[in-house]
C-alpha cells in the first residue's frame, strides 16, 4: 500500500509518525491521515479519540497523549511512559521501519 510520510519524530525508541493514505473512495476530500508509532519490531496505530486539534498541538489518542510543535514532540503512554522525540525533517525511515509499516497498513 503506497503512504506519504507528513510528518516524522524520532528518538532511540522509536518513530512517531503521521501518513497520509490514499482515499478510500472517490469524492473523499483528502487524503486519510494516520500516526504510527514505529519501532525496531512493530508497528502500532494510534487511534484519535477526537477530530480537533487543541490549539496547543496537543492531540489524544486512546493509546497515548501527544504533545507537538514543529521541533519536538512528548508522547506519553496510558501506562506512564514517556518518550521526547525530536522531528525529522528529512521524512526518511531506515528500510526495516519502512518494510514493517508497509506490513502493517497492507
Amino acid at each position: 500500500m503506497h503512504y506519504e510520510v507528513t510528518r516524522l519524530f524520532s528518538s532511540p525508541l522509536g518513530y512517531l509518525l503521521e501518513v497520509g493514505l490514499p482515499k478510500r473512495q472517490p469524492d473523499a476530500p483528502e487524503l486519510l491521515r494516520e500516526w504510527l508509532w514505529v519501532t525496531d519490531q512493530s508497528v502500532t496505530s494510534l487511534r484519535l479519540l477526537h477530530t480537533d486539534e487543541d490549539l496547543r498541538g496537543v492531540r489524544g489518542f486512546r493509546e497515548a497523549r501527544l504533545q507537538l510543535n514543529d521541533t519536538h514532540a512528548q508522547l506519553t503512554w496510558q501506562n506512564g511512559d514517556q518518550f521526547t522525540l525530536a522531528a525529522n525533517r528529512k521524512l526518511a525511515l531506515p528500510a526495516k521501519q519502512r518494510q514493517l509499516i508497509h506490513n502493517h497498513l497492507s
